[in-house]
C-alpha cells in the first residue's frame, strides 16, 4: 500500500505572517494576553531597562521574558540554555517571543534580578482569577510538600566542620613554609628547567604556592561563614552549596537537604491563591501565616479552612475560630496518649476528666507553657488511682498516679472535637485530598526529578512563583471555551489591591 506523499522540502510556500504559526483558539494566546493586560494596567511596576537615550544595544521587555518563563516552567523546562534553544526552534515561542531570541544570559540575569515583577505578575494573576470569579475564596486547603534544594544530598554539621577547618589550616602552614624555605629560588630554578622539559621532582613553583595558598584561604573563609551560620540557626547541618537549605525528612521517610512548599488551595476550581518557600521542617507552626497571607491577598476570609494533622497546633486553630468568621477543619494530633482499653472523658461543667474505670482526674495546673509544643496547657492528675486495678496498665509514674497534659481549654476542645465528628466535618476532612493533592501532583511531574534550579530562600520562592501562574493559567485555560475566556481578559479591570484585613 503506498505511503502519504510528503510535502518536497525545497518546494517555495507562501506565509502570510507570524501569526499563521499558531491556531486563532490556541492555549498559548491566553497566556500571552494575559500577561500583556497584567503590565498594560502596571507599566511602571515593569519598566526595568535603560533609558531611550542610554548608549548601547536595547533590552528584551519585561513581558518577553516572563511568558519565555511562564511557558517553559508549564513545559518542564526551568534552565536558560535550554529556553534559549526553545526561542529559536519552537513555533509555539517564536510566535510567543514574535521572533525575539535572548541569549541565555539575558533569560538568567532576569529571573536572578527582577524577581519582585515575577511575584508581581503571580499576584496579578491571582488577582485576574478572582475579579473573573474563579477563585471563589470560601473554602481553601493548606498543604506542604518538600522539595529537594539543588545541592548534593549530603549535608555536613559542626564536627565535620571542624575537621576541614582544621584540616585547612595545617595545609596553609605547609604551603607557608614552603614558601620561606631558604633555598626556595634553587628550587624554583630547578623546577622551571624540568618543567620545561616536561618532568617535576616533587618541587612547585611559587605562582603554584601562591594559587594554592589562595585558594585555601578562601576555602577557611566559606567554611569560617558556613560555621557562622549553623550557629545562628536551629538544626545541626547545613548544606555547603545552599546553606539555607534545611534538613528535612520526605514523604518516603528518608532526610534531605530541602525546602518546604506551601500551599493554599482555593475549592471551587483547584487554583492555587499562594504559594510559599519556606525552611520549616515542620507545617505545625504554618497554619496561622499561610491563613493570613491567603487573607491578605484575596482581600477577604474563607469560611472554611481544610488541613492536615500537621497543622494541628490548636492554638492556631482556637485563635483563627474566635478572631475570624472561618471554620477550620484539621484533625487533632495530639489527643492524650493511653492504651486501648483506658478512655478518658471530660466533664465540662465540672472541669474534671473520668478515665474508664470511673476514676476522676482534677485541674493540677492550668495554661502552662509547654515549650516543646510551643502552646499552653492544662495538667489534670488522678484522685483515686491508688485504688485502681489498672493503675500499671495506665501509668508508669513512680507515684502510681495518672497526669494527663491538653491542650489548654478543655471545654473549647470538646466543642471543636464534635465539630469535627459531625457528619459535615467527616465530609470536610476528606475533601481536602482531593483540593491539595492534585496541584502537588501537577506540580511535581513539571518539575521532573530535579524540582529545583536555584539556591536560597529567595530564589527558591521566585521559582515557586513562576510554578504558581503556570499552574493558575494552565489549569483556567481549559475551563471554559476560549472565546470567553479571551473577553475576559479584554474586559478586565483590575479591583484595587487588597488591604490587610
Amino acid at each position: 500500500m503506498p505511503t502519504i506523499i510528503p510535502t518536497d522540502r525545497h518546494q517555495l510556500t507562501f506565509m502570510n505572517s507570524l501569526d499563521d504559526l499558531v491556531a486563532p483558539d490556541h492555549p498559548i494566546r491566553l497566556l500571552d494576553g494575559l500577561i500583556d493586560r497584567i503590565i498594560e494596567q502596571h507599566p511602571s511596576e515593569f519598566n526595568h531597562l535603560a533609558p531611550q537615550d542610554s548608549p548601547g544595544r536595547r533590552g528584551y521587555s519585561a513581558a518577553a521574558l516572563i511568558k519565555l518563563y511562564i511557558y517553559g516552567y508549564i513545559q518542564g523546562i526551568t534552565s536558560s540554555r535550554k529556553l534559549e534553544v526553545e526561542a529559536q526552534r519552537n513555533i509555539e515561542v517564536i510566535w510567543l517571543l514574535s521572533g525575539l531570541k535572548p541569549s541565555f544570559k539575558t533569560i538568567a540575569d532576569y529571573r536572578k534580578d527582577h524577581s519582585g515583577q515575577i511575584a508581581r505578575v503571580n499576584e496579578q494573576v491571582v488577582r485576574f482569577l478572582s475579579d473573573n470569579g474563579w477563585i471563589k475564596g470560601k473554602r481553601i486547603g493548606i498543604d506542604g510538600a518538600k522539595l529537594k534544594a539543588y545541592t548534593k544530598w549530603d549535608m555536613v554539621d559542626g564536627q565535620s566542620l571542624d575537621r576541614q577547618l582544621e584540616n585547612a589550616h595545617n595545609q596553609l602552614e605547609e604551603w607557608l613554609t614552603r614558601l620561606t624555605i631558604n633555598d626556595l629560588q634553587d628550587e624554583l630554578d630547578e623546577l622551571d628547567e624540568q618543567h620545561e622539559s616536561g618532568h617535576e621532582d616533587g618541587f612547585a613553583s611559587e605562582s603554584r604556592i601562591l594559587e594554592e595558598i589562595t585558594r585555601l584561604q578562601q576555602k577557611i573563609q566559606r567554611l569560617e561563614a558556613l560555621k557562622g551560620e549553623l550557629a545562628e540557626r536551629e538544626g545541626n547541618h547545613i548544606s555547603e552549596a545552599d546553606p539555607q537549605a534545611r534538613l528535612m525528612r520526605s514523604a518516603q521517610g528518608s532526610k534531605m537537604p530541602a525546602y518546604n512548599l506551601q500551599a493554599s488551595v482555593d475549592g471551587a476550581h483547584k487554583m492555587i491563591i499562594m504559594g510559599a518557600a519556606t525552611t520549616e521542617p515542620t507545617d505545625f507552626e504554618l497554619l496561622e501565616p499561610m491563613y493570613w497571607s491567603s487573607v491578605h491577598r484575596l482581600g477577604r476570609q474563607p469560611e472554611e479552612v481544610l488541613a492536615d494533622t500537621g497543622y494541628a497546633d490548636l492554638g492556631d486553630i482556637q485563635r483563627i475560630q474566635a478572631c475570624t468568621p472561618t471554620r477550620c477543619y484539621i484533625p487533632e494530633n495530639d489527643a492524650p496518649k493511653t492504651n486501648r482499653t483506658i478512655t478518658f472523658s471530660y466533664d465540662e461543667q465540672a472541669d474534671e476528666f473520668e478515665c474508664s474505670q470511673g476514676k476522676r482526674l482534677v485541674p493540677v495546673a492550668k495554661g502552662t507553657y509547654n515549650k516543646a509544643k510551643d502552646a499552653y496547657i492544662d495538667r489534670y492528675r488522678g484522685t483515686e488511682c491508688a485504688q485502681c486495678v489498672v493503675a500499671n496498665e495506665c501509668t508508669t509514674a513512680a507515684d502510681g498516679v495518672r497526669t494527663l497534659s491538653v491542650f489548654h481549654g478543655a471545654k473549647w476542645r470538646e466543642q471543636y472535637k464534635r465539630q469535627l465528628a459531625s457528619r459535615y466535618g467527616r465530609e470536610r476532612l476528606g475533601e481536602r485530598k482531593t483540593l491539595v493533592e492534585h496541584v502537588f501532583g501537577t506540580l511535581r511531574y513539571w518539575m521532573g526529578q530535579i524540582p529545583l534550579k536555584l539556591r536560597g530562600l529567595a530564589k527558591v520562592q521566585t521559582e515557586i512563583d513562576i510554578y504558581t501562574a503556570g499552574y493558575n493559567i494552565k489549569r483556567w485555560s481549559g475551563l471554559a471555551p476560549f472565546g470567553q475566556l479571551m473577553d475576559e481578559i479584554t474586559n478586565w479591570n483590575p479591583t484595587p489591591t487588597p488591604q490587610p484585613v
